[in-house]
């Protein structure tokens, strides 16, 4: 067998000072306990939200429902959840919609 590793990231984890304050994270935060999740929220960045907070923009990462093996060819996602997770994110869009009415 051969092994063949290629770096396809080199992003390094993000941190913004004050972010966890900011209105999006508190309104994101409210949105997912209304509609039952609990989320892990954490001060730093790894994923999509790292590009943005490292140029200063406050930003947070949120899915739909609990997958597994993401971009493989074993990629999948329970079904039920997902109707949950995208009622979540509607009402996220809409929350942060109207954050500056």
């Amino acid at each position: 067998m051969t092994v063949k590793t290629d770096v396809i990231s080199a992003s390094p984890a993000a941190v913004l000072p004050g972010n966890r304050e900011s209105k999006l994270v508190k309104i994101a935060e409210a949105v997912h306990r209304a509609m039952g999740f609990d989320p892990p929220i954490g001060n730093a960045g790894s994923n999509n939200s790292s590009a943005a907070l490292l140029q200063g923009i406050t930003s947070i990462s949120t899915g739909a429902g609990p997958c597994s093996d993401s971009h493989a060819l074993t990629e999948n996602c329970e079904i039920e959840p997902l109707y949950r997770g995208t009622k979540k994110i509607l009402l996220l869009a809409v929350s942060l919609a109207m954050l500056d009415q």
